[in-house]
């Protein structure tokens, strides 16, 4: 985990911290610390100071683990006919490489994403995902509305029970759905990440870079 960007905040409250735990211990494993009564206060304050500070950096510390961007998939096309597209997704939720037909002008993606906090993130647990269908999307609202669609579920008879509970579930950040949508190109290919927001699309080749520039312009 790295917190380069943010070690001379740790090396500040590190040095407190240890002070802290220095007067509270010298002060509750004195003899008679109970018959004075303000010695063992302070002691009980440098505690909850000390406590305070640790729960600070641990916070800290999961916040950070949340930066990182995984790939989750990526997809091609291969123009068959009038808004009627080959697509070739490879997923790395189960490592499968599925081929399919989508109509349209445009492709979605739709997954349902949890995100962790505390313990949880500072021990290596990483967003987890599923990915529910991709359909096929028009730009005419008419068509969008009358138009033959397509629609692949993912989930390949999973049942999403982390859902369920996640209600009684500590150190869970968020639950959400999360969709991204592009053109669909002759010979595109894009790769979908996702990260601490939800799922991202980019473009890898020129011709989904072109077609997204002109989806852009539209």
């Amino acid at each position: 985990m790295k917190l380069m960007t943010q070690w001379p905040l740790f090396a500040l409250l590190v040095l407190p911290g240890l002070v802290l735990a220095y007067i509270a211990l010298r002060l509750l494993l004195r003899r008679g610390w109970i018959r004075g009564f303000v010695r063992g206060a302070l002691g009980v304050v440098c505690l909850v100071g000390l406590l305070i500070i640790s729960l600070f950096m641990f916070d800290l510390a999961a916040y950070r683990a949340f930066t990182r961007e995984t790939v989750v998939a990526t997809v091609s096309f291969r123009r068959q006919g009038e808004q009627a597209y080959e697509v070739n997704l490879e997923t790395n939720q189960d490592q499968q490489r599925r081929s399919l037909v989508l109509n349209g002008d445009e492709w979605q993606l739709d997954a349902r994403i949890l995100i962790w906090s505390g313990p949880l993130v500072v021990l290596g647990m990483e967003p987890v995902y599923r990915l529910d269908r991709i359909t096929g999307r028009y730009q005419s609202l008419e068509q969008e509305l009358n138009a033959p669609r397509t629609v692949i579920d993912l989930r390949a008879g999973a049942l999403w029970s982390v859902s369920m509970v996640s209600d009684w579930l500590p150190w869970i950040s968020a639950r959400f759905g999360s969709s991204v949508y592009l053109p669909m190109v002759d010979n595109g290919l894009f790769e979908v990440g996702l990260g601490a927001q939800g799922l991202v699309a980019r473009p890898v080749n020129e011709p989904a870079r072109e077609a997204l520039g002109q989806w852009f312009s539209d």
